[in-house]
């Protein structure tokens, strides 16, 4: 079904992004660092907030989106290694 609306195409891109998550998680290691990348996460917050900031939106609140969006696939990713073992 096509999105007829921003906000169900929202859904729809966090839905494949779930996907992806869950497909990727199979090829890192079993240590926690290979899943959390905390150096990479750093990049990805500063990368998004400026972003933002240079189409006009609040800099902040995307950053705050990404972190709550990249804490759930870290959790979704435990979820899934776990679940293999």
């Amino acid at each position: 079904m096509k999105p007829t609306t921003k906000a169900q195409a929202c859904e729809s891109i966090i839905e494949i992004r779930d996907t992806y998550i869950k497909e990727i998680v199979k090829f890192k290691s079993d240590d926690e660092e290979s899943i959390v990348a905390s150096e990479r996460k750093k990049q990805v917050f500063k990368q998004r907030k400026a972003w933002a900031e240079e189409m006009g939106v609040e800099g902040e609140m995307i950053e705050e989106i990404f972190r709550l969006l990249i804490k759930r696939n870290i959790q979704i990713q435990f979820d899934k290694k776990n679940s293999n073992k």
